[in-house]
């Protein structure tokens, strides 16, 4: 709500940054979270029953550090992105982005017609703009504070990243190799073991996205790793924000090392 975006500063001053994904819905656990020093949270709507008023009692309990709190929208309807930028978030997650055209019309969402958009003008009353306070001052900052991000998760999506990442708005291409995966295969099967496919063209494809998003200057790179140890690994091969960790992985995975410790 009209502050500095603390994962855009990030990564402007080169820096990588870790997130989480958020897929309960309490605000006592994304409070404690961003206690924890997370560099950004992303709010799940694709895959969870949360609602809107949901999101403004996290973005509340976020506020107990710096944590910058993206959503994931459910899809690319203008009137959701909307509806959740006048929430306040720090920036939009947006799944399967095929073209650079479904790229466009995603920043036109996000932006008011003097810039190119058609996002009603509802800054005099809306909690991103202090619920009027600042509507003056949100309309000069918001694109500069706004993070968007497009996932590619297809191989129509894949093959078009580099028109995509070259839209101006995109802030962040994720590269989803989960449903890429799905894309790809006919036996269903073959997706059990998540994050480690034997997929030659998921590979290859990959890899070509990633030396693409690499040799951009305009747009950071991002991927999903479960665990630590693969999220240092995206790291290393040049990715910028990694979310190695999400509210109920950690919950889970805690609570059954936990269990079998004590029943060994």
């Amino acid at each position: 709500m009209m502050r500095a975006n603390h994962l855009k500063a990030r990564l402007r001053a080169g820096k990588s940054a870790l997130g989480c994904w958020v897929f309960l819905s309490g605000t006592d656990s994304i409070e404690l979270l961003a206690l924890c020093g997370f560099d950004a949270f992303i709010i799940d709507h694709e895959h969870i029953g949360a609602d809107l008023r949901t999101v403004v009692e996290q973005l509340r309990a976020a506020g107990a550090g710096p944590t910058s709190c993206l959503v994931r929208v459910p899809s690319h309807d203008p009137v959701y992105i909307k509806r959740v930028l006048d929430l306040g978030v720090d920036g939009l997650v947006v799944p399967t982005v095929e073209s650079a055209q479904q790229a466009r019309d995603i920043v036109a969402a996000t932006r008011y017609r003097p810039h190119g958009g058609h996002r009603g003008v509802g800054y005099p009353e809306s909690r991103a703009a202090q619920w009027g306070l600042a509507e003056r001052e949100y309309p000069m900052r918001y694109r500069d504070e706004l993070f968007i991000a497009a996932i590619v998760e297809t191989r129509k999506g894949f093959e078009a990243v580099e028109s995509i990442a070259a839209v101006d708005g995109i802030d962040l291409v994720f590269l989803g190799p989960g449903d890429l995966a799905a894309d790809l295969i006919d036996d269903f099967a073959q997706l059990q073991n998540f994050g480690s496919y034997d997929i030659p063209e998921l590979h290859r494809l990959m890899a070509q996205a990633e030396k693409t998003l690499k040799a951009r200057k305009d747009c950071w790179m991002g991927g999903i790793s479960r665990k630590a140890a693969g999220g240092k690994k995206l790291l290393e091969r040049g990715y910028h924000f990694v979310t190695p960790a999400a509210d109920t992985w950690l919950l889970g995975d805690a609570a059954r090392a936990m269990l079998r410790d004590m029943r060994q």
